[in-house]
């Protein structure tokens, strides 16, 4: 039997995903969470073999504590549960651990083949993001992208950016002051040729900087 978790922060997502496996005695769901925080406190102890995690969550962003909750559960299989057909968001939770991405409007003999694949080791991809990011790398194997090198502290201000902390917020994170924060955001802006905030988020989770 496959034991299953769900963090999301709408109970009606949960509820029908419970509705749906009580109908296969091959699935269990063993915990549901309704925020970051409640999957953190208790992923370890529940010890899920799936877990459905949404992206877009209240207290917080599913895509950075991917890697986050994997360090609690190691041997955890997260597929990512959302509304974002976005392939920029795919590649980012690839990126921090997930090995599945599937989007809420999807039918239920989807999800059961997605955890199906993931349970065998393989990565799950909706057929028409899966295209995406093809046609993508076909598309880079053409050209030859210059990337500027960026300094270990320049990557995790850019890091904490993509999270969306405040300067203030960062500058305490890594103790250091507001200023030299807006240095490393100016420096950062500069070595990766775009416009702004937005500009960095953008081309760091493009190009894998994370």
């Amino acid at each position: 039997m496959i034991s299953i978790a769900i963090t999301d922060d709408h109970a009606m997502i949960i509820e029908g995903l419970k509705a749906m496996f009580q109908l296969d005695v091959n699935y269990q769901i063993v915990a549901s969470y309704l925020s970051l925080k409640e999957t953190i406190e208790n992923i370890a102890s529940d010890q899920p073999d799936i877990l459905l995690l949404d992206i877009n969550l209240k207290d917080g962003n599913g895509t950075q504590s991917c890697k986050e909750i994997l360090k609690l559960v190691p041997k955890l299989k997260i597929i990512a549960l959302t509304s974002f057909e976005d392939v920029n968001m795919v590649k980012l939770m690839l990126r921090n651990g997930a090995k599945g991405y599937l989007l809420k409007n999807t039918s239920s003999e989807e999800i059961i083949k997605a955890i199906t694949m993931v349970m065998d080791n393989e990565i799950f991809l909706p057929k028409e993001l899966k295209n995406q990011i093809l046609s993508e790398t076909i598309g880079l194997e053409k050209r030859i992208d210059f990337l500027p090198k960026i300094t270990r502290r320049e990557k995790e201000v850019l890091e904490l950016i993509v999270q969306e902390f405040t300067t203030d917020e960062i500058a305490s994170k890594l103790f250091v002051s507001t200023k030299a924060i807006e240095a490393h955001r100016s420096n950062l802006i500069q070595k990766l040729n775009v416009r702004n905030t937005a500009g960095l988020v953008k081309i760091a989770i493009e190009k894998g900087l994370l």
